[in-house]
């Protein structure tokens, strides 16, 4: 068989994944619990207020791990799965390659001193995300079960295209791995109040990061069956 007839030519509507970030408070939780059939995967000890399926607290990265193997390769009912929150989740990765890994005995480890100094500790952090972390992410999404990950909002400098430097509101993700995580979403929406209705920005402003490949230029409410109509149109 040529290698030319696995060329695709049709779209290929998968199931989507993205980053939705906010202050506390906004409904970000509630919002992820609105998805299809979702489970969230709680790294922060802040959705035992929400009614959905949810993980224990998992308070370091070993445990987390076996339940993102086995969202990504077991077999489960789950259509969603949301990780709450993905800043959470990276600075228990950042833990785990510091050798502290939730063991107050070892809070003087630091990613400048581990792995033999001289910044390899964040080499060793993007390793995670590029050779498991989002390879894992991916495998989730390609069996069709949405992926969306919570974040917390924070002011960020950010360089546009054009070289312009400017402050905006942006998810709290490590800074060496911030545009790594954006470019691997299909979306980035901003979560805000405006006036007494919880709004989904996903077209990027002077004051918001936001982004989305599906043409969505409208604010949507922060409503997931809302967001998935759009997808759709």
């Amino acid at each position: 068989m040529s290698i030319f007839e696995k060329v695709l030519n049709e779209n290929n509507m998968r199931a989507p994944k993205g980053i939705v970030y906010g202050p506390p408070g906004v409904g970000k939780t509630t919002y992820s619990s609105g998805c299809n059939n979702p489970i969230i995967v709680d790294c922060e000890n802040g959705a035992a207020h929400v009614s959905c399926q949810r993980t224990p607290y998992l308070a370091n990265w070993d445990e987390i791990l076996p339940w993102l193997d086995a969202l990504a390769n077991s077999d489960h009912e789950y259509e969603t799965v949301v990780i709450d929150s993905i800043d959470w989740l990276l600075r228990r990765l950042e833990e785990r390659v510091a050798g502290v890994n939730g063991d107050a005995r070892n809070m003087d480890n630091t990613m400048n001193r581990s792995h033999g100094g001289y910044g390899n500790g964040k080499q060793v952090l993007r390793n995670y995300v590029y050779q498991y972390l989002l390879p894992t992410l991916d495998a989730i999404a390609n069996r069709g079960i949405a992926v969306v990950l919570l974040a917390h909002a924070s002011r960020r400098t950010i360089t546009t295209i054009d070289g312009i430097v400017m402050e905006k509101s942006a998810p709290e993700i490590h800074p060496d791995l911030m545009n790594t995580m954006i470019e691997w979403s299909d979306f980035v929406g901003a979560a805000r109040m405006n006036k007494n209705e919880r709004e989904l920005i996903l077209n990027e402003t002077g004051q918001l990061l936001a982004k989305n490949r599906y043409g969505i230029n409208e604010v949507l409410p922060l409503n997931w069956d809302a967001m998935v109509a759009a997808i759709c149109k």
